[in-house]
């Protein structure tokens, strides 16, 4: 048999109190609330990670590191994953009039996450693939850890040291914690609270350009799903591929990464060209506000509608700052964005690059080792 060691990130969603859950309730709707739950995560994950499978109550992921250029959507996609299964928890309730166990326990279920990165190798025996490797192993000793104990969180996503430095991120109100095991040693991990995530995320406010307001839009269709379509318009790597000779770079970045008021610079010349985020909302839709040598530009609000197809529609909305009545602005912003900018030809070339790169990851998916 031969089989490729890969590097990547290895991630575990984990659903707390399923085994109390299971032994004080009703089995048959206890196995109907978590497969809804379990799907709802499935759902999410998938948009991004391979599901190498289910183990119970848990998901298992992976990703080859060079899949993922900006290694915050990793973060990104763990808290909407966790925001989908709160909501989720939540209409179950609501929707329910059943009074067993099982539906009166629901509260009671909550989710962690680990995110480690390594090294792993998938086996091919018979029928059945199975990762392998210390990594792998360490990923799944990390479920048993000391967080709740030493912070009472019932929900959080714990990252490794070593996930953190490949994502190239330093969170800066992560908890930290040493967790040991035998043969593996210590490892360091930083760990966010995830309820305290998602309370912040519904209580942020929101900022959204409307097609009313706009004085230009436009629409393109991505062939990536919504996350990896989400790192080819918001990572500067990857926008200057597409972007004709501008460069991007990293601005400021609030506790160490992206959200309401980080930014990215891009100096051409004699001009330094500054975006200021003013609403971030992973994979859904974010709104920006672009300087020029200091003076407001315009705003420009991208939201992202997931196609049946598993690809993603982009929708433009942009006003921008000149004083002149909307019906005078509209026209003169449409010839500075389709002959001056070349907007939409920009977008195209963006959405080919991303079509090429997701073409050449399922072909290297599709091929398996071989079988013993």
């Amino acid at each position: 048999m031969t089989s490729k060691t890969e590097h990547g990130y290895l991630v575990l969603a984990d659903i707390s109190g399923y085994t109390s859950f299971i032994a004080a309730t009703e089995l048959e709707h206890a196995q109907e609330i978590l497969s809804d739950l379990l799907e709802t995560i499935c759902v999410r994950i998938e948009s991004l990670l391979t599901i190498h499978k289910l183990e119970g109550d848990a998901v298992f992921a992976y990703a080859p590191e060079a899949k993922i250029a900006r290694g915050e959507t990793i973060l990104e996609l763990v808290e909407i994953t966790y925001a989908a299964f709160r909501d989720m928890q939540t209409n179950i309730k609501r929707a329910t009039t059943c009074t067993c166990n099982a539906c009166r326990n629901i509260p009671s279920l909550d989710l962690k996450f680990i995110v480690h990165h390594g090294d792993y190798v998938i086996q091919h025996v018979r029928d059945i693939k199975e990762m392998v490797g210390s990594d792998v192993n360490l990923a799944h000793r990390l479920l048993k850890n000391h967080v709740a104990e030493a912070t009472g969180w019932k929900a959080y996503a714990l990252f490794t040291e070593k996930s953190l430095e490949h994502m190239g991120m330093q969170v800066e109100d992560a908890f930290p914690q040493v967790e040991a095991y035998d043969h593996l040693g210590e490892v360091l991990t930083r760990n966010i609270n995830l309820r305290d995530r998602y309370d912040e995320m519904l209580s942020l406010r929101q900022v959204v350009i409307s097609d009313e307001e706009a004085d230009f839009i436009t629409e393109i269709d991505f062939p990536t799903p919504p996350p990896l379509t989400w790192e080819w318009l918001h990572d500067p790597v990857r926008r200057n591929q597409w972007g004709h000779g501008i460069v991007w770079s990293r601005g400021d970045r609030l506790k160490g990464r992206m959200g309401s008021g980080a930014s990215n610079h891009c100096a051409h010349g004699k001009s330094v060209s500054t975006e200021v985020v003013l609403d971030w909302r992973p994979f859904d839709y974010a709104t920006l506000e672009s300087y020029q040598n200091g003076k407001l530009l315009m705003k420009e609000t991208v939201s992202l509608i997931s196609l049946p197809n598993g690809g993603t529609r982009c929708h433009f909305n942009l006003a921008m700052e000149i004083p002149l009545p909307q019906w005078i602005r509209r026209p003169i912003t449409k010839i500075l964005m389709t002959r001056f900018y070349k907007y939409d030809h920009s977008l195209r070339e963006a959405a080919r690059l991303a079509g090429e790169e997701m073409k050449s990851w399922r072909i290297r998916e599709a091929e398996e080792p071989e079988r013993v």
